[in-house]
């Protein structure tokens, strides 16, 4: 229970971390997260990476084939959620930008979820890939 409750926050607080420098980068003139594209990426792989441990600890019943669908579907809605809590006066194109580039370091992680050695994948998931992955 300890390690679902652990999991769960880090990913809450990656994602507030998130939001809260989008919101410092979106108050400067004529910035947006798409000028600083590494580290918006960077920001939701880490945050993807956090949300599947999450979701792999409360989900039991599951397997990795369902958990990173679900994961991503989680992260794709935190990310639109992020995009249009933005400003008035941003550029819709970059907004569509933004949100497609958490998307693709979501999509990253999910399929590093299933290429990493099952060592690593055993810590993160909590789970041996090779039993229970369909």
């Amino acid at each position: 229970m300890q390690a679902r409750i652990l999991w769960t926050a880090a990913a809450l607080c990656g994602y507030v971390v998130i939001v809260l420098v989008s919101q410092q980068v979106a108050g400067v003139p004529g910035a947006t997260a798409a000028h600083a594209p590494w580290v918006y990426g960077a920001g939701y792989f880490v945050l993807g990476v956090l949300l599947l441990g999450a979701v792999s600890r409360w989900w039991r019943t599951g397997s990795p084939a369902l958990w990173r669908p679900f994961m991503l579907s989680l992260g794709s809605l935190a990310a639109a959620l992020e995009v249009w809590s933005q400003p008035q006066g941003v550029v819709a194109g970059a907004l569509l930008e933004q949100w497609m580039l958490a998307l693709l370091a979501l999509l990253a992680v999910a399929l590093s979820a299933r290429l990493l050695p099952n060592r690593i994948t055993r810590w993160w998931l909590d789970v041996d890939r090779r039993l229970d992955d369909g």
